[in-house]
């Protein structure tokens, strides 16, 4: 039997062993630290090593975890796990990371502006106006924080009748940024339609107010199609997503002014506005009747003249009428007497006939021919004849021949 101090391994054994030992000793550790060697390879993977003053450790990740940017002499805090490659070397998988003091996170925030400030995020030109009326309101922030209670009193005080649908997130800590997208991702995608969407949170560090300063949530934010109000710590702090909302507030119960209107003042408002109709109407009926006093005489002048001008007018037109009525008359007696001349009753009085076949009368001789039958009508009544011979008639033209 082999003594176990004599147990040898395989260089993939050992290295398999090592990293199952740490991973029951070390499971997660987080590691403060100075950036050193960035660099980005194939724009899929993140190294950089992990340094003080002394000793230097190297780290891996994906670029998708790279949510603010890095640099070299940045200070971070990493959340990771350590492990043993297959080449023997020692390296920091790390899950997470925030950059550490002053000086880090101004020099994250400013990288990140600059980067998203070159594709157009921040410009004024793509910033909506929020409705002055709101209806439905989209809230994200932490229920447990004052800035809730906070936004809720003031809207409650200002205006009522609003919907808040609430969408409870944390607002600091590694699981903000996941839950705050995911949260205007819902608001976005209801078939509720919302007026605004506002994310808030009150005051702290700026290592706190980290999460408003990383590029998935300020996207996220610039990406809403409905109008966003962002307000995240005291009235000094300015956070990118603050920048990339379409209404920056400076706190929480600001952001309540911002999106309603105050009922004290709109009933203030429309006060003043009926009372200046009112003013206005009064005005204008004053001067009315001012200006009728005033031009009353000059009225009653031109008023008689008007009537001059219609009574004389008016017998002008009788007249004309008389005359148009008068050559009307006259002209009907004369096509009376015409239409009286072309009536064939006249003519059967005076012992003309009107000869019919079939109904068809008969105006010529030509049109007969021996035993045609004939109704012959008279004025006093008519009669049935036969045809026996015709004769036409011979012009002097003829007789001569």
């Amino acid at each position: 039997m082999q003594d176990p101090q004599e147990q040898t391994y395989t260089v993939a054994e050992f290295i398999e062993i090592l990293n199952q030992n740490l991973e029951y000793s070390y499971p997660e550790i987080i590691i403060t630290g100075e950036v050193s060697s960035f660099k980005i390879n194939q724009n899929k993977w993140v190294f950089f090593d992990l340094k003080d003053m002394d000793s230097s450790l190297g780290c891996f990740m994906s670029i998708y975890q790279l949510k603010t940017p890095l640099e070299d002499g940045m200070l971070i805090k990493v959340r990771c796990t350590p492990k043993m490659t297959k080449w023997g070397k020692f390296s920091l998988t790390i899950k997470s990371f925030e950059p550490v003091g002053e000086g880090s996170l101004k020099k994250s925030f400013e990288l990140l502006y600059s980067k998203l400030e070159k594709e157009g995020l921040f410009l004024e030109s793509k910033k909506r106006s929020i409705s002055k009326y709101p209806k439905r309101i989209g809230l994200i922030t932490s229920k447990q924080a004052a800035a809730y209670n906070d936004f809720v009193t003031i809207i409650n005080q200002r205006w009522s009748g609003l919907s808040i649908d609430h969408i409870q997130v944390q607002v600091q800590g590694e699981m903000a940024v996941e839950q705050i997208v995911s949260a205007i991702e819902k608001f976005n995608n209801k078939s509720e339609q919302y007026d605004v969407v506002v994310v808030i949170r009150g005051g702290g560090s700026q290592e706190d107010l980290q999460a408003f300063n990383t590029e998935p949530l300020v996207r996220s934010i610039s990406a809403s199609k409905i109008p966003t109000v962002v307000a995240i710590g005291h009235e000094d702090d300015v956070c990118l997503a603050e920048l990339a909302s379409d209404v920056r507030a400076t706190t929480p119960t600001n952001a309540a002014q911002v999106v309603t209107p105050d009922k004290s003042d709109e009933i203030v408002r429309i006060d003043n506005a009926i009372k200046n109709i009112f003013h206005i109407i009064n005005t204008k009926t004053s001067e009315k009747y001012a200006t009728i006093n005033r031009f009353g005489l000059v009225f009653e002048i031109i008023s008689n003249r008007a009537k001059d001008r219609l009574k004389s007018l008016n017998i002008r037109l009788i007249n004309n009428i008389d005359n148009i009525m008068t050559n009307n008359t006259n002209s009907l007696d004369r096509c009376q007497q015409s239409l009286k001349l072309l009536d064939p009753n006249l003519a059967l009085k005076r012992g003309y006939s009107i000869v019919r076949i079939n109904n068809n009368i008969i105006n010529s001789v030509s049109s007969l021919k021996s035993n045609d039958k004939l109704d012959i009508e008279f004025a006093d009544g008519s009669a049935r004849a036969k045809i026996i011979d015709t004769m036409i008639k011979r012009s002097a033209h003829d007789k001569n021949k």
